[in-house]
């Protein structure tokens, strides 16, 4: 299983969910992308591949948006439950404010953004 150290390997901010919010940089569809482009398959959330996946490794991140939260995690409500999304998605070193963000974001279910 692949470990991303999410602060040193992508930023310490993670706030918008795509180019046209914020900034536009370092964006939770780049974060998906980049490193979940696997995930994005039907196939990969059946019982046959129930396993961990990746680890996602929090320490030193500083800001986690609800945005970057939905495009990241609630992206794949598509084709799992969120508890299972969560037992394929390892999380670590993360505060239990940013957790419930990711909690939350995932029961709500996918919001995507509306293109210009």
């Amino acid at each position: 299983m692949k470990t991303i150290k999410i602060a040193v390997e992508f930023f310490h901010r993670l706030q918008n969910r795509d180019k046209n919010q914020g900034d536009g940089s370092y964006t939770g569809e780049e974060f998906r992308n980049k490193y979940l482009t696997e995930l994005d398959d039907k196939k990969m959330w059946d019982s046959e591949h129930r396993e961990e996946f990746i680890e996602l490794d929090f320490e030193n991140v500083i800001r986690l948006g609800p945005s970057w939260a939905n495009e990241v995690f609630a992206y794949f409500t598509q084709y799992a439950k969120p508890e299972e999304i969560l037992q394929k998605i390892k999380i670590s070193n993360i505060s239990e404010v940013k957790m419930e963000t990711i909690r939350n974001e995932l029961s709500e279910g996918y919001k995507p953004s509306f293109k210009k």
